[in-house]
């Protein structure tokens, strides 16, 4: 029954996602979060590693 309906559904060109336009789940949008902490945190933590490096080849041997 549901195949038959889609299959005479006439198709609008810029309409096919218009419900979930701007619309974000609180799961997405909690993960979101911590992917962008998380990247944060890893860009610190090498700029922490490439001071390190940088500073043992301005030791003096």
């Amino acid at each position: 029954m549901i195949n038959k309906l889609v299959q005479e559904a006439s198709f609008h060109p810029g309409y096919d996602d218009a419900g979930y336009k701007n619309v974000v789940s609180p799961t997405i949008a909690e993960l979101e979060g911590f992917r962008k902490t998380n990247a944060r945190y890893l860009g610190f933590s090498e700029l922490i590693v490439d001071f390190c490096k940088s500073s043992k080849s301005l030791a003096p041997a």
